[in-house]
This record gives structure tokens, sequence and C-alpha cells, in this order.
């Protein structure tokens, strides 16, 4: 009994350092990739633009002044409001060339009663950041400085940011005007939606129309240059697959970057905030994207996912084939983001047709992916070709009818959800191959540390128990010796 006790307590032991020794390999960020470099910059992120994972972070919810970067959200405001119509032309008032104009201010140099088209001025405040073109392109969409900006925060809400607040189309320096690294990440992705975006901030220069003050066509002072270094070759802080972005400072603000760069498929998206130089926010930002270029790749999840190879026409719940109600497809744009060497058919997938996209019409529903329970992408579902169906809403109640006596399916208010297939033990993935569970490994490893620990236990308890028993022989040995003597 003495011996069952012994051992039982050497495993304890064991397993008490075992179960302190597992949580730190557990939180191994489950294999991905981090920067580690320390970043002087106050804050910075980096973020899959297509998939929307954030994979750095550093003070992302710190709020910090925008400086100029509140020109892309002036920029998102136009073209809402123009929908693709750049050649009206936009007049310059004198409030426009003066409020919040100061010797030091980034200007065009117009006058009142000067006359630009919206491209010539979305060139112009993008480039080389001109506060005057803001006033000038506030007003002529909302009429007033003061209501554009009202637009400005309302698009802020609607992209769902918390920690993002105009005062200004120009982000000239108010205390009351705020953003953080991944708000602003955010509102870039936005803006990269739009093609002329892509065009306008991917330009190295651009001559705009002539203005009173400089009336020859040809005046050097008509040409705008881009102050995003990333874009400009030869400028020394050139980025090979850098596509977009701007820059912004104040004295407060220090040295912002808000800046994307697509390499293999990958579109990234980098912000930095604060740093104290123009070479900090350059360098730290082409540091950033190396790194996440090198270890992590994006997918389509149209390639990825082998289901939607035929318009998702294998896609069913319990046998019920979805396609037989709908013409179902996944938004063009949705990819997955993933370290490099991370085996791709771990990634699980789940199908919730809750509408959480009230922005697109043809939205039905969503897939999400998960890599070890980590969202590592997200497609939306859109159904188009209703033919005869009268609503969208009535394919719901169809197919929840078709699923009631069926499945185990959870459905309320329309919303129908598979369950997650990560809950099983083992299950088929995308790609229909067979994947045992991390649970059940786990399980499986617990059981054979074990198992080897009682082993190990028992082994090392006979042996020095037998050593004893040697040693007490040969001593009761020499003492009847020496008794008999």
């Amino acid at each position: 009994m003495k011996r069952i006790k012994k051992i039982l307590s050497i495993t304890l032991l064991f397993v008490t350092i075992l179960s302190n020794i597992v949580p730190i390999f557990a939180d191994d960020k489950n294999g991905w990739p981090y920067y580690n470099e320390e970043i002087s910059s106050k804050a910075a992120v980096v973020m899959d633009a297509d998939s929307s994972k954030m994979l750095y972070s550093y003070n992302q919810d710190k709020r910090l002044y925008p400086a100029s970067l509140a020109k892309i959200m002036t920029a998102i405001i136009v073209f809402d409001y123009v929908k693709g119509n750049y050649d009206s032309l936009v007049n310059f008032s004198y409030t426009a060339v003066t409020k919040d104009i100061d010797r030091n201010s980034v200007t065009i140099g117009a006058s009142a009663g000067d006359q630009l088209s919206i491209k010539d001025c979305l060139y112009s405040l993008l480039l080389p950041s001109a506060n005057d073109v803001a006033n000038a392109l506030a007003e002529y969409v909302a009429g007033s400085i003061n209501d554009f900006v009202l637009l400005m925060n309302e698009k802020v809400e609607n992209l769902g940011l918390k920690n993002t607040h105009f005062v200004n189309p120009s982000g000239l320096h108010d205390d009351n005007q705020y953003t953080t690294a991944y708000d602003m990440a955010k509102i870039l992705q936005y803006a990269m939606t739009y093609p002329i975006f892509y065009q306008i901030s991917s330009s190295i220069s651009y001559r705009h129309a002539p203005i009173r003050r400089f009336k020859n066509p040809d005046n050097s002072n008509n040409q705008v240059l881009n102050t995003n270094s990333i874009i400009v070759p030869g400028s020394g802080y050139y980025y090979n697959g850098a596509t977009s972005g701007k820059t912004g400072h104040t004295k407060l603000a220090g040295y912002n970057l808000a800046a994307s760069a697509r390499k293999n498929d990958m579109n990234l998206i980098c912000v930095v905030l604060g740093a104290s130089s123009d070479k900090i926010r350059f360098n730290e930002t082409k540091k950033l994207f190396d790194f996440h270029f090198d270890n992590y790749k994006s997918l389509s999840i149209k390639k990825f996912d082998k289901r939607f190879s035929d318009s998702i026409s294998n896609i069913s719940i319990n046998d019920v084939n979805l396609i037989e109600a709908l013409n179902i497809t996944c938004n063009e744009n949705a990819h997955i983001t993933l370290p490099k060497n991370i085996d791709e058919n771990k990634v699980t997938s789940e199908i919730s047709f809750q509408i959480d996209d009230p922005y697109n019409p043809y939205a039905i529903g969503s897939i999400t992916y998960h890599l070890n329970n980590i969202l590592v992408g997200k497609c939306t579902l859109e159904g188009r070709n209703f033919k005869e169906i009268e609503s969208i809403y009535t394919v719901y109640l169809n197919l929840s009818k078709a699923l009631e006596e069926k499945t185990d399916t959870s459905v309320t208010n329309n919303t129908i959800t598979q369950k997650n297939p990560t809950s099983a033990l083992i299950y088929r993935n995308n790609n229909g191959n067979l994947v045992i569970s991390n649970t059940l490994i786990t399980v499986f490893l617990i059981i054979i540390i074990f198992v080897l620990i009682i082993a190990i236990s028992s082994f090392l308890y006979v042996k020095v128990l037998s050593n004893t028993n040697i040693q007490i022989n040969k001593f009761l040995f020499r003492l009847r010796r020496k008794l008999k003597s």
C-alpha cells in the first residue's frame, strides 16, 4: 500500500508540473508569427485588406491626432457624393482659402473665385495634402464646412468605428479631433474600394488646371507632388509593391502614415501613428510590410473553398441543397489569411444565414473560417437570379420548413446556423479530408504522457526500493558475522 501511495504522489507531482507547462506552449499564438521588433511610433497596425484579419497591433485603440490622414475620410465623402462625376467645377470661396489656413499650411495657393474640377481637387487633396482644397471640397459637397464634418462623423458611425471623431476636413489640429491606428486602417480599407483612390494616391505627381495666382498652365506651381515616399521611386523610402496611402503631420500629431501594399495576391494595410520623424514612419512601415509578406499568405475563398467551384452547387444543410432554392455565390474579394507554414486543410468553416451586411442587397448570410478557433476570414453569401421568387425571405421560410423535420439546425427569426464542425472529435474539412480535432489529439497526448509518467515513476520507485533492500541485507549479514565472532 505504501508503495502505491508513493507512486501516486510522484505521478501527481509530474502532472502538476505538466499542467503548469502546457499553457505556456498552448499560448504560443497558435503558430502565428508575430513581429516582435520594438516600435518607436506611438501606435501601429497591420491588416489584410481583403480578409480584414488584424496581423499586428501596437496600441491599436490609443486615441491620437490624425493630422492629414483625415483627408482620406474627406475623399471618401466626396467619392460617395459625386458618384463618378469628377468633371464638375468646385468654387473656392473666401472661407475655403482662409479658414484654418496659416502661413505654414499646405495649400495650392488658390484665391477666392478660383475654380478647379473635382478631379483636380482630389489630386491636390491627396498628393500634397492641400488644406484650401479640403475646405473647398467640403463646401461643394455639403454647403458648409461644418455640415461636411457632420457627414464625416456619420460615415465613421456607419463603419462601426468607436474611437474616431473629426472636427474639420483637413486634419489640422484640434484637441477634439482624434483617431486610432485600428480605425484608420478600416477607413483606408473602405477608401480602397474606390478605384479612383488607388489611381490618385499611387500617382507620383499631377498637374492641375491653372489658377489665378499661377495663370501659366506650365507654371511648376500648378504641379502637385506625392508626399508618400514609399510610392515614389528614388525617394530613399520607396517600397516595391506599395499601392496607395496618405501621409499626415502636425507638431502635436507627429508623423503619420496609412499605406497599402500588394505582393503574391496579398493586400496589406499598415498604419503608423505618432512617429518622431519622417524617416521612422517610412522605415517602420517598410519593415512591417516585409515581415508580414514573408510570414503570411492570403487565399481567395472562391479558390480555397472547393464548394465554390460549381457556384456552391454542393452546399447543403442536412441534405437540403441550397442551390435548389437560390443561385448562391461568394463575394468576389473575400479572402482568408494564414501563416505560410500552416496546413490549409486545418481550416474549418461555419455557415450562417443571418444577414449582417445591411448595405449589400444581395446578402443572404455568410461563411466564417477558423483555424484553431481563430477567425481567419469571412465570406458574404450573395443570392442572385431569384426569377419568380417574390421575396428573399420567402426562401428563408421555405428552407426553414424543409429543415424543421430533418435537422437539429437552429432556426430563429429566419436565421439558420449550421453547427460548427469543429465541435466533432473527427470531421471532414472544406476539402473533404478527414481531420482529427485538436481536442481528441490533446486527450490522446495526455493519456500517453500519464501512462509514461506512471511507468517511469514505478520503475524509479522499484529501482530505489530494490537497491535499498540490497543494502539492508548486506548490513544485516555483516552484523550477524560480527555477532558470531
